[in-house]
């Protein structure tokens, strides 16, 4: 009797070990590795969500460096910007205050998104978005042990903006007018706009040539503020009064603040990295890992 229980439970065993025995007969033999950490998520409501759905922080950063940059721009401007990325974001939970919970707005792409917008691309694409962003992985722009403010445009007129003038403030002193001339060089630098009136004039320009004020008979109106009400590319722009109409040129494409995206991939192709377009647009500011930074503050 006890021969035959034997022989039962040898043959249960073969039945219940030969699945793993086949997959290692295919596969070779399975190899261990430590549990992976949970990734720390972020709450997100994008326009027309009603709650906040919660993304891990590399795929909504991801999905926002994917946006905010052509992928067909060399790899190190990519990585630039992928820091760019990183640090907004964790400027936003440094600034977090009482219990309240942060919930980014800004925009990104998903992956039938990117797909979308890169079609046949979409394998070199999503490739060369991950290189970017896992090759910068924890690392963003310090000053004084903060994280930094990091704008960034597509283009600028020639030279970005000093951040004192722009934004009447010196609390950003890394961001100083830069050289960008082959910006005006670059496809759709120029655009010119017909708006209805003919009775607004440029008031008031900053030391690069972007436009503070539009004076418009009595009132008048922040230079940015008048880019967003008529849906203009740029913040330089001259002005053409004709009769009941104003031709408006712009020069450049947002507002000239920070990175300039096109000149990061003229020096990228150059042959400068990722750390020299950093120091180039935000001088003074100090890259490092956020482990380090909270180290720091512990």
């Amino acid at each position: 009797m006890l021969r035959k229980w034997k022989k039962v439970i040898c043959y249960i065993f073969v039945l219940t070990a030969l699945p793993y025995l086949i997959t290692i007969f295919i596969n070779g033999p399975m190899r261990l590795s430590a549990p992976t950490q949970k990734q720390q998520e972020v709450a997100v409501m994008s326009e027309g969500d009603s709650k906040a759905k919660f993304l891990s922080l590399d795929e909504y950063g991801m999905g926002m460096l994917a946006r905010e940059i052509p992928m067909f721009m060399d790899i190190e401007a990519v990585k630039a910007q992928a820091i760019l990325v990183r640090t907004g974001i964790y400027k936003k939970m440094a600034e977090k205050t009482g219990n309240d919970q942060v919930v980014f707005s800004g925009p990104y792409f998903s992956v039938q998104e990117m797909e979308k917008e890169w079609g046949d691309h979409m394998e070199e694409y999503y490739s060369k978005l991950k290189k970017a962003w896992n090759e910068t992985k924890e690392r963003i722009l310090t000053y004084g042990g903060k994280p930094a403010y990091t704008p960034f445009c597509r283009l600028t007129n020639g030279k970005t903006r000093n951040a004192a003038e722009a934004l009447n403030t010196d609390q950003y002193p890394y961001l100083k007018s830069v050289d960008c001339s082959k910006d005006i060089e670059a496809k759709g630098a120029f655009q010119t706009k017909e708006i209805k009136g003919d009775t607004y004039e440029i008031a008031k320009t900053d030391s690069t040539g972007y436009v503070l004020q539009v004076k418009n008979g009595e009132q008048i109106l922040d230079g940015d503020a008048f880019r967003d009400q008529f849906g203009l590319v740029s913040s330089s722009f001259t002005l053409k009064k004709g009769k009941g109409k104003t031709d408006v040129t712009t020069k450049g494409n947002g507002h000239g603040l920070g990175m300039s995206q096109n000149t990061a991939d003229q020096m990228a192709k150059e042959g400068k990295d990722y750390k020299e377009i950093l120091a180039y647009f935000f001088e003074g500011t100090t890259l490092q890992e956020v482990a380090e930074i909270l180290s720091e503050t512990e």
